[in-house]
């Protein structure tokens, strides 16, 4: 998805060499950073004109990951309040009614303050924060629909592929989740990732979410824990280990412009 953000949105040909060092220098840097944010400054690994918008187009890599991420996430979230109420102890009226108050708020809130809060951003904000943001948006508005349909498919399955590989993993434990059920706790253990972005590649948040969420189904904690190793060890321990070539190129390549 990284390479097709690159040449179809960002226009933008780095080279196979440049992309690969971008993505596992990366991954790296992610995996010291809360919530894998340091993902975005892949950018940083083009040549020096380009690094801007690639630090842009990385956001919009995320991006895509992160809508698809919420829509299924909340989608998982609705399902085990309104089917398993007890096991979340929760009152799915008083539940619906607080999600629409907080809704209703922000939204009157923006409709009211909207050029304020614009204000109060631009303001405050490093300029170069808001020189990258306008170009994200310039970006996203140059995009045809064709585009946008292709990139939100190739998020959408690169979602399913990382769910299905964690309960292919699962089955090696006997443990057979390959139903809606089994999806359904996968994006909602994702999604709350995502809300507490607090620890280095989200060590422990992410393997907490999952244990919760599949216990609620059924399945045995020390299975799920062990299953979420072995993917963090494959997804994002070994890219990030091999990025760190990336990141010694990096290095010699800016000390050599120096």
């Amino acid at each position: 998805m990284w390479r097709i953000i690159v040449l179809s949105v960002g226009k933008i040909d780095p080279g196979y060499k440049m992309l690969l060092h971008s993505f596992f220098g990366g991954r790296t840097l992610g995996f010291i950073t809360p919530g894998q944010t340091g993902e975005l400054l892949k950018g940083m690994f083009f040549a020096s004109g380009s690094r801007l918008k690639g630090t842009s187009l990385s956001m919009i890599f995320s991006g895509y990951n992160m809508l698809i991420r919420t829509v299924l996430g909340s989608f998982a979230c609705v399902y085990f309040i309104l089917y398993m109420p007890d096991s979340l102890k929760m009152d799915v009226n008083n539940t619906i009614f607080f999600i629409l108050s907080i809704f209703m708020i922000i939204l009157i809130f923006f409709f009211f303050y909207k050029g304020r809060v614009k204000n109060v951003i631009i303001k405050y904000f490093p300029q170069q924060v808001i020189s990258l943001l306008k170009l994200l948006k310039d970006q996203l508005k140059s995009k045809s629909s064709s585009q946008f349909i292709l990139l939100l498919l190739t998020a959408l399955i690169a979602n399913l592929l990382v769910a299905i590989a964690f309960m292919i993993v699962l089955l090696g434990f006997d443990i057979d989740t390959l139903t809606f059920r089994g999806l359904m706790a996968f994006e909602a253990a994702y999604f709350a990732m995502s809300l507490f972005p607090i620890t280095p590649a989200g060590i422990g948040v992410r393997e907490g979410s999952r244990v919760y969420f599949f216990t609620l189904i059924g399945c045995n904690q020390t299975a799920v824990l062990c299953a979420s190793f072995i993917i963090f060890v494959i997804n994002i321990m070994l890219p990030a280990v091999i990025g760190i070539g990336s990141m010694k190129y990096f290095w010699e390549r800016e000390s050599d412009h120096i």
